[in-house]
């Protein structure tokens, strides 16, 4: 199945540039380390990938504030909470959206335009930091690997070509931390979810991770 405009906010709320969330950002890159520059060519690129493919595995939980801006210039605020590996919970400050992965689909509820919509994590950016098994290695093409002092810029596409464009997770660096992503492609822009104030490892209720009868009805109907 194609990735098609069946859930364009879907994908606005994934990763809806890059510079004005990090400028707010006190944990994140430096200025001067917004722009990633290329590997060495002795740096060994397989090592590397690993090296963040075992980090991401590592975790097990995260919570954190997050800023989402689009290269039209609008950004939004709110808190983040993933449960690796498939479950995560997006909630705005200011925006009436809810956004739920329970493990296999995404949620996204609008309690203003009540409506509910879904759509399978395999059918969104989110495939490839929502797998259940993290592998940059697998089911995407790696397309470059950046890197600063101070933060690693990995880049992925989609192998089988059902999703347009390129996903880039960025992990703080020498010692990894994860900082957020970018998605681009032709029809949104470039779009990115930079995380602060992260805390990794604390306990978090599974029922965040579900969509009760009543949020639905609170939410309103299903699309």
């Amino acid at each position: 199945m194609k990735f098609t405009p069946y859930l364009p906010a879907l994908l606005a709320f994934a990763i809806v540039g890059m510079e004005p969330a990090l400028a707010q950002n006190t944990q994140a890159i430096p200025a001067s380390e917004t722009t990633p520059t290329p590997l060495e060519q002795e740096i060994d690129v397989h090592a590397q990938v690993e090296r963040l493919n075992a980090y991401v595995r590592s975790i097990r939980t995260i919570r954190g504030r997050f800023v989402q801006s689009a290269s039209n210039g609008s950004e939004q605020t709110g808190t983040f909470f993933w449960k690796r590996p498939d479950k995560l919970r997006i909630e705005y400050d200011t925006n009436p959206l809810l956004i739920v992965a329970d493990g296999s689909n995404i949620a996204q509820i609008d309690k203003e335009l009540e409506t509910i919509d879904q759509i399978r994590i395999s059918w969104t950016p989110y495939k490839f930091l929502l797998a259940r098994k993290f592998d940059l290695n697998k089911g995407a093409d790696l397309v470059r690997l950046e890197h600063s002092e101070s933060a690693s810029f990995v880049t992925v596409r989609d192998k089988d070509g059902d999703l347009d464009g390129d996903f880039t997770l960025i992990f703080a660096e020498p010692e990894l931390k994860l900082l957020g992503w970018t998605w681009e492609n032709t029809f949104d822009g470039k779009v990115s979810f930079i995380l602060n104030d992260v805390e990794e490892g604390s306990k978090l209720n599974s029922a965040l991770f579900v969509i009760r009868e009543e949020e639905r009805r609170r939410g309103g109907r299903r699309r």
